[in-house]
């Protein structure tokens, strides 16, 4: 008896080391071969592969290069998380038959980027076209109206470290589809998305023919403390207090929403301010009602677009208890009364993003752009805007602007990592 124990436990032993080095060698192949397949337009390396019988496998210290962007993004750990071992061990079966696991997560940890790099200019000084997704993100900021590299850079970012997850779960029998999305950047906030799908089919090609029907929208906003620092920031750069420029950032926000010809409940406008005062939560769901059509709805009276979407509104965790809104005609032109004094009123352009206005130079190049504004990048993670005057005994002299006047400093040229010059 003893001995057909011992070898039932060493025969168990023997089946998860061959399990393992079965997971560990297809994983191999699958990064060989994208590996091999994306080398002509980026380099991936990896320190190391990951997995567990609980249906997890994934990547230690994964860095993507892209030589013709000059910037990388490196992610500590990368992991696929499935419902259990058989729906990992089945998955590259189930992607050759058309169809996907039902459950499926994958996690993101330390997914790191320079804020002065292409990648964030790219995202940041190319800011999308105004519409309803974009007006919390407009800004009155002086002669700015998105917020860019630059401004990052001058509210203390310097890399966004994010530990992010995406995941989903597939109901067969409702055939519903689940969706969530959560991302925790540090010193910036914690979002959270969620889409939930009835009439999902578990064909993705049957998708085009049978569309599924959307049954809830969650996002969720806690402890934004970017938009802490974007509200100081601006709030210098317009020489108001902070008291003065809440009102000035409700305003801003309230104007982009009507020239979308949303026009909101002032119960609303002053939750949002409460929220801009102490940005601790904001959350808004959407349960639209099963009959309703996503095309059409600016032809709806504003409180039937209300009843059909069931939306919901949390504060700082209080509810809000009127969610409304009117239609606004931007192109109405106003009525003037008789002692009115019509004027030419524009609204101010924006001016063009400092990315199109920079370029990165070599530190050894220092000399020649004397006289020039330039922005410094320390090893240690410094940053610095200013006037090079001159480069002397192995130090670059600058003229830095501190509060209402300027002042001389220095740079060791050792200690610089990256220059960017204004054209």
């Amino acid at each position: 008896m003893s001995k057909l124990l011992k070898w039932a436990v060493v025969a168990a032993l023997l089946i998860a080391l061959i399990i393992k080095l079965s997971l560990w060698l297809s994983v191999r192949s699958i990064m060989n071969d994208a590996i091999v397949r994306l080398a002509p337009i980026m380099d991936i390396s990896y320190g190391g592969i990951t997995s567990s019988f609980d249906g997890r496998v994934g990547l230690e210290k994964l860095k993507v290069q892209v030589p013709r962007a000059g910037d990388s993004v490196t992610i500590e750990h990368a992991e696929l998380r499935f419902k259990g071992l058989g729906d990992l061990l089945r998955f590259k079966e189930s992607l050759a038959e058309g169809s996907f696991p039902k459950q499926l997560a994958l996690s993101l940890k330390g997914i790191a980027l320079q804020v002065h790099g292409p990648f964030m200019r790219q995202l940041y000084d190319q800011p999308a076209p105004r519409s309803l997704f974009t007006a919390m993100s407009e800004v009155a900021c002086g002669k700015v109206r998105h917020i860019g590299t630059d401004e990052l850079l001058e509210m203390g970012y310097r890399t966004f470290e994010t530990d992010a997850e995406l995941s989903y779960r597939f109901v067969p029998g409702a055939n519903q589809l689940v969706l969530d999305l959560s991302a925790d950047t540090r010193d910036t906030g914690v979002l959270k998305l969620a889409l939930s799908l009835a009439n999902m089919s578990d064909k993705p090609g049957d998708l085009i023919v049978n569309p599924p029907r959307v049954t809830h929208i969650l996002f969720e906003m806690n402890d934004n403390q970017y938009q802490r620092k974007v509200q100081a920031l601006c709030a210098g750069r317009l020489r108001q207090s902070a008291e003065v420029y809440l009102q000035t950032a409700i305003d801003q926000f309230d104007r982009v929403m009507r020239s979308q010809r949303i026009a909101l409940e002032p119960a609303l406008l002053q939750a949002y301010g409460r929220y801009l005062k102490d940005p601790q939560s904001l959350r808004v769901e959407f349960a639209p009602s099963e009959s309703m059509s996503w095309q059409g709805l600016e032809f709806y009276q504003a409180k039937d677009v209300v009843a059909m979407l069931h939306p919901q509104v949390m504060v700082n965790r209080e509810v809000v208890q009127s969610v409304g809104f009117e239609w606004f005609d931007p192109n109405q032109a106003k009525t003037y009364g008789a002692t009115e004094m019509i004027t030419s009123e524009q609204q101010p352009k924006e001016a063009p993003r400092a990315s199109a206005q920079y370029e990165f130079v070599k530190v050894t190049d220092l000399p020649q752009y004397a006289g020039k504004r330039l922005q410094f990048i320390t090893y240690d993670g410094a940053y610095y805007q200013g006037i090079l005057r001159k480069v002397q005994n192995g130090k670059a002299f600058i003229s830095v602007q501190m509060g209402t006047g300027s002042a001389e400093t220095f740079l060791r040229l050792e200690k610089i990592n990256k220059v960017r010059v204004m054209l």
